[in-house]
This record gives C-alpha cells, sequence and structure tokens, in this order.
C-alpha cells in the first residue's frame, strides 16, 4: 500500500466514533499477523494468475468491480 492509500485510510479510521472496545479491537487485529501468511511459490503464482485474469476481465468488459465508496463503508 502506498503512502497516499495508508494517509486516506488513517483519515478515515479517524474520523471513525469508536467505542474504546471497538478501538481495542481494531488495533489488535492491525498488529495480528496470521500464523498461515507464508506462501509457497505455486500459491503466490496462483494468486497472481487470478488477480492477472481478473484485470483481464475487467479490461474487456466481462468482469464488474464494486464502487471505491462501497468498498470503505463495508470498513
Amino acid at each position: 500500500m502506498n503512502a497516499i492509500s495508508l494517509n486516506n485510510l488513517w483519515s478515515y479510521l479517524q474520523g471513525l466514533s469508536l467505542t474504546a472496545n471497538n478501538r481495542r479491537w481494531l488495533a489488535e487485529r492491525l498488529i495480528e499477523t496470521p500464523a498461515d501468511t507464508v506462501m509457497n511459490d505455486n500459491e503466490i503464482r496462483c494468486d497472481m494468475k487470478e488477480a492477472f485474469s481478473q484485470i483481464d476481465g475487467i479490461d474487456k468488459g466481462n468482469v464488474t468491480t464494486r464502487d471505491v465508496e462501497e468498498l470503505l463503508n463495508e470498513l
């Protein structure tokens, strides 16, 4: 994630009115590292192939995406 995206995300998070419990929960999720984050070469290759396939579909108009506002509202 680039610096601009991180700054935008940080600004968005600061604008949320969260209770102390919600803040604690969010902080724990942001710093936790799942045990299965290490990927082997084949998993990386498959994920990249899928990502490029989706990008190709978007370029050709076969795949639709959601609006950025929708994604932010899920947070």
